[in-house]
C-alpha cells in the first residue's frame, strides 16, 4: 500500500524540516506545492530531497487564493505520478499521531473496507507554554501541551475517485464526488493530527497577515465565501489598533502557564534537524512579510503590464475622486 502526502506550503522554514522528516516515516512519497516562499523553505526541501527523502516540490507563485483547485490538482498529481493508493492532505503544522492505533496508521488504512473511499482524522491543537524549551528547534519536541482536542477533520482519500469528478475541499477538510455529492468517510478514531498553528507571536502575526491578504487579493467572491475568515479579526485589529494586539495579554499567551492544558507530546519520528536555520522569530516574520509584499506588488504590476483592461481600470481609479471631508 502506497500512502502519499500532499502539502501546500508558504514560508514554514521553522517547521518544514521536522514535518517532512516525521511524515516520511509514514508515507512513500511527499508532494509539496510551494506558493512563493521567501524564508528558506524551498531550500530546506531541496536539501532534504538531496539527502534522500522521497519528495517532489512544485511551485506556483500566484497570490490568487483558490485552495480547492490546488488541493484537487495535488490529488491528481499523487495518483498519476506517484502511484498512490491513498492521498493524505496535510499542512506543514500537522504531524501524524498514531500512538493509539494498533499497528499504526498503515494498518488502519489497510483494514479500511474497500468500499470506503475516504478516512477522516481529527486535529488536536497544541499550544506553547512557559514550560517549553526555547532552544529546542523541533516543534513537536518543544511544544507538548494540548490546548484543545477538536472535531475538525482532515481527509485521507483513496486514489480511485478520479473518474467520479472528485473535488478536494478547502483546507483538505472534506471531499466532493459525482458533481457535488459529499463523499462518505470513515473516522479513524485512533489516529489524529497534532496541530501546531501558533508557535511564536511573530510567526502567528505573519501567518494571519499573509492569510487574509491572500483572500483580499483574490477578490470579493472569495471574501464573501468567508474562507480563512479566522485570519480576519487579528488582521483588522493589527491594522486599526495594533496596540490592542501587540500590547495585550495575547502576546503573553505564548509563555502562559500550562494549568489549563494537558501534557501529551506526540512520538516524533523525524530525527535531528540538519538544515533548519535558527534565527530570531521576529526577523523571520519580517523577512516573510516583506517578501510577500514584494511578490504581491510585482503581481499587481504584471497585471498592469500584460492586461490593458487592468491598466485602463487603474487609470480610471486614479482619476476618480470622492469628497470625504468638507
Amino acid at each position: 500500500m502506497r500512502l502519499v502526502a500532499v502539502t501546500k506550503i508558504l514560508d514554514e522554514a521553522d517547521i518544514v524540516e521536522a514535518f517532512a522528516r516525521h511524515t516520511a516515516h509514514y508515507v512513500s512519497h511527499h508532494v509539496f506545492l510551494d506558493n512563493g516562499s521567501v524564508d528558506g523553505t524551498v531550500e530546506i526541501l531541496s536539501r532534504l530531497r538531496n539527502e534522500g527523502l522521497s519528495i517532489t516540490v512544485l511551485q506556483n507563485g500566484s497570490r490568487w487564493f483558490n485552495e480547492v483547485i490546488y488541493n484537487t490538482f495535488l490529488y491528481f498529481i499523487a495518483f498519476t505520478e506517484t502511484d498512490a493508493d491513498w492521498v493524505a492532505f496535510l499542512d506543514a503544522d500537522e504531524f501524524i499521531d498514531d500512538r493509539q492505533a494498533v499497528g499504526g496508521l498503515a494498518t488502519t488504512l489497510a483494514q479500511t473496507h474497500p468500499s470506503v473511499p475516504c478516512v477522516r482524522v481529527m486535529l488536536t491543537n497544541y499550544h506553547p507554554s512557559a514550560h517549553d524549551n526555547p532552544l529546542e528547534p523541533v516543534v513537536p519536541l518543544r511544544i507538548g501541551w494540548v490546548e484543545q482536542r477538536t472535531d475538525v477533520p482532515k481527509v485521507i482519500v483513496r486514489s480511485n475517485l478520479a473518474d467520479r469528478k472528485v473535488v478536494i475541499e478547502a483546507g483538505g477538510h472534506g471531499v466532493l464526488i459525482d458533481g457535488g455529492r459529499i463523499c462518505p468517510c470513515d473516522d479513524a478514531a485512533t489516529v489524529t493530527l497534532a496541530h501546531y498553528p501558533e508557535r511564536s507571536p511573530f510567526q502567528t502575526i505573519a501567518k494571519f497577515v499573509r492569510g487574509w491578504s491572500r483572500v483580499l487579493a483574490a477578490g470579493q467572491s472569495e471574501v464573501a465565501l468567508n474562507r480563512s475568515v479566522h485570519y480576519r479579526s487579528r488582521f483588522d485589529m493589527l491594522r486599526d489598533s495594533p496596540q490592542d494586539l501587540l500590547q495585550s495579554a495575547w502576546l503573553h499567551e505564548f509563555n502562559r502557564s500550562a494549568e489549563s492544558m494537558t501534557f501529551d507530546p506526540i512520538t516524533y519520528h523525524g530525527g535531528p534537524l540538519r538544515f533548519t536555520q535558527l534565527m530570531d522569530e521576529s526577523m523571520r516574520a519580517a523577512r516573510s512579510l516583506v517578501g510577500y509584499l514584494e511578490l504581491l506588488s510585482r503581481e499587481h504590476g504584471r497585471l498592469l503590464d500584460e492586461c490593458p483592461g487592468a491598466r485602463e481600470m487603474s487609470a480610471q481609479w486614479a482619476t476618480s475622486f470622492a469628497r470625504i471631508i468638507g
